[in-house]
């Protein structure tokens, strides 16, 4: 279109040019010493126009050829970038679909030439990851962060995902700490940090989290109090398993009320009292937690102790048979507290009913140790063999 437009003005000064010269050529002479030059002022006019395109030309020309190289060389970066970007799409395809060494090969030949070359490199260390070959992984990672300027969270970021998923536990936590020095407030990261901690059962720096998860909106509310009580739990079945008394008991300390009255909190807790020697708080926290609520296991730990009133406690936890008469761990733990205070018969009634209910290895030793106080030293032999036989009895599939 702006061609045509050209080609219809020049027609129209030409028409123009030759009107003017049939109509008025006019006069014109150019004289400098003895050289003198005698022509219409049309042909002049012409002349002096044509001059002039001819000098705009030849200094376009001469631009032309001087940015020439710079020319050529910036449309050679651009074909450079263009295959860089399709070798970038094709490598993620190529590495999507699981062919981890060509998609390595085929990133890499561009990154050099590639306006982004961070995606390269990052790419090519998860094509290396796949082939377990952490050495190069790593000095793609190295790459990435040497090429691109203010990329640092970014390879970071990646570097402790692909450690996470090879098993580099202890050296993933090392990168992720570097990033929150580098960056306290990225949700990612401690996001990442927080799963970390819990696969390490690191509960107490679970704990310490917390408190940025929630300001940064990682974690909904109920989130972050159901992973709170994980975290204490945690921390007390460590110390638990570690006989670590002092800590276990700064621990339930500092937890909230609200979290002491679960049957979580209240397990490890509860049974690290009775390896204490604690029975009588083990006995009040438990008698008060199923006032309100049930659970098997805390009736269970509750027949497993031996002192206090003895009756008093049988008492109370016949009140509770009312609801849960086909109970088998309550049942077993009737059976015991009769046994501890020789109620030889009420306590085998209730062991053969825990029996009936679900027959358990511990149960008949119960049942064989009442036996045995009664004299009945043929049945309690029997009871022990059933139990044997029962405890040594294969897994269902195991081979």
């Amino acid at each position: 279109m702006k061609v045509l437009i050209i080609v219809a003005l020049a027609l129209v000064l030409g028409a123009a040019f030759i009107w003017a010269a049939d109509f008025e050529p006019g006069f014109a002479l150019l004289q400098y010493g003895n050289w003198s030059l005698e022509t219409s002022l049309v042909v002049l006019s012409a002349a002096f126009i044509f001059l002039l395109v001819a000098g705009y030309l030849l200094l376009r020309s001469v631009v032309l050829v001087k940015q020439s190289p710079k020319r050529l060389s910036a449309w050679k970066q651009n074909q450079r970038h263009k295959r860089a970007s399709q070798a970038l799409t094709r490598g993620l395809i190529t590495l999507e679909e699981g062919r981890w060494a060509e998609a390595e090969r085929v990133l890499l030949r561009h990154a050099n030439n590639s306006e982004t070359p961070l995606l390269h490199y990052l790419a090519a260390a998860r094509a290396a990851q796949k082939q377990h070959a952490p050495d190069r992984r790593d000095n793609y990672l190295r790459l990435a962060h040497e090429t691109t300027d203010g990329a640092d969270i970014a390879v970071g970021v990646v570097q402790a995902e692909l450690q996470l998923s090879a098993g580099q536990k202890e050296q993933a936590l090392a990168t992720l700490q570097h990033l929150r020095e580098v960056a306290p407030k990225h949700p990612y990261v401690l996001q990442l940090l927080q799963t970390l901690y819990q696969d390490m059962d690191q509960w107490q720096e679970v704990q310490a989290v917390l408190p940025d998860l929630r300001k940064r909106h990682v974690l909904e509310t109920a989130e972050v109090h159901a992973l709170d009580q994980e975290a204490a739990v945690g921390q007390l079945e460590l110390a638990l398993s570690r006989q670590e008394w002092s800590k276990m008991a700064r621990v339930w300390e500092k937890s909230p009320a609200r979290m002491r009255q679960t049957e979580a909190m209240l397990r490890p807790y509860v049974a690290g009292l009775i390896q204490q020697g604690e029975q009588e708080q083990a006995i009040e926290l438990i008698e008060q937690f199923l006032r309100k609520n049930w659970s098997d296991q805390l009736v269970y730990q509750y027949g497993q102790i031996a002192q206090g009133d003895l009756l008093k406690r049988l008492a109370i936890a016949e009140k509770w048979l009312k609801d849960k008469k086909d109970n088998p761990w309550l049942l077993l733990t009737l059976g015991r507290l009769a046994k501890a205070s020789e109620l030889w018969k009420k306590a085998e009634e209730y062991l053969h009913a825990s029996l009936e209910q679900g027959a358990r290895g511990e149960t008949y030793q119960a049942l064989a140790e009442v036996q045995l106080a009664e004299g009945r030293h043929d049945a309690a032999a029997e009871t022990y063999k059933t139990g044997l036989n029962l405890m040594l009895r294969p897994v269902d599939g195991a081979k």
